[in-house]
């Protein structure tokens, strides 16, 4: 007679326990860690991630490294910029789909001013997305515009023009204005404090046209003890734009600042609608109403704040740089 073996049911994990009586959650770190130690063991067998490029410009430490699906421009240690091998418009970035929310606020965009290049992400997706729009790049350092052509499929043309400046110093003796202006400028962990002072942004926004958008990528907290600087920039828009747009990158310390010189405010619900409208028709950016769901709406406090001004960073007319990691 054959006999047959009974199977026992597998435990539940909420009843897995070891020696010390600790469960799933230990067990489960536990399985990080070896997953995290045999991908680096496969990535050192590899050569994984691949650095194909490092050199010391006059502005960065520029490095380019290649994991084989994405290729990344860091400055010193910090990411700058990312590409997917295969879709080079495509970047792994987040935050650089927020500033498609620009079109939310101003549908007839024509003209686009990017301050910094790095890899050159946002104009490339911008290019392919508008081909109705021209765009001029304001890049300090002409290291990077090769690294971007070299590395990141960049392509200057026509519609996609790349000026060799401090963007600062671009603003002040341009007379050409723009319907968007995208501020993305970093050196490393900081913001260069030139680019972030109040007598920058009454610079820039005589570059916007009359019913023109301006569009920053921070990186700061938004509420909580780290928030300063986002405070401290909202102050310097306060006098300057008639409605601001607060939108924090889910999981990240970006927070997407947009600026509109005229209009009343719009709701989130409003604000919200739009986008789903543009996604709805355009399609480019999928994810668009969901950022916009991100909308911060909550009063800024700013009376308890000083102005960032050019004249506290000394001589060098706040040519320092503010941390922002």
């Amino acid at each position: 007679m054959r006999r047959v073996a009974r199977m026992q049911a597998s435990p539940h994990p909420s009843d897995w326990r070891d020696e010390r009586g600790e469960g799933p959650v230990k067990l489960w770190g536990d399985l990080r860690k070896v997953l995290a130690a045999m991908l680096d063991h496969y990535r050192t067998y590899t050569g994984y991630p691949k650095t194909l490029f490092t050199k010391a410009s006059e502005h960065h430490h520029i490095v380019v490294t290649d994991d084989g699906q994405v290729r990344h421009l860091k400055f010193g240690e910090s990411l700058q910029s990312g590409m997917y091998v295969d879709d080079p418009a495509k970047s792994d970035f987040r935050y650089t789909e927020y500033f498609h929310l620009a079109w939310v606020f101003k549908r007839d965009i024509r003209t686009v001013l990017f301050l910094g290049l790095g890899g050159g992400s946002t104009p490339k997706k911008f290019h392919v997305d508008y081909p109705s729009i021209e765009m001029d790049i304001v890049e300090i350092d002409p290291a990077v515009v090769e690294v971007a052509e070299r590395y990141f499929h960049f392509r200057s043309g026509p519609r996609l023009n790349v000026i060799i400046d401090d963007a600062r110093t671009y603003l002040a003796n341009s007379t050409k204005r723009y319907d968007l202006i995208v501020h993305d400028a970093y050196f490393s962990e900081a913001v260069p404090y030139h680019l972030i002072t109040r007598e920058f942004f009454h610079l820039a926004v005589k570059r916007l046209t009359p019913a023109g958008v301006f569009a920053f990528n921070l990186i700061s907290d938004v509420v909580g003890p780290d928030n300063t600087l986002f405070r401290a920039v909202y102050k310097c828009w306060n006098e300057l734009f008639s409605a601001i747009y607060v939108f924090p990158v889910e999981g990240k310390r970006n927070v997407m600042l947009i600026g509109c010189l005229v209009g009343e405010p719009l709701t989130k619900d409003e604000v919200v609608k739009g986008a789903a409208q543009l996604r709805d028709e355009w399609g480019n950016v999928p994810l668009l109403e969901t950022h916009a769901k991100h909308m911060h709406t909550s009063r800024v406090r700013i009376d308890d704040i000083p102005f960032l001004q050019d004249d506290v960073a000394g001589s060098d007319g706040g040519r320092g740089y503010v941390p922002v990691g």
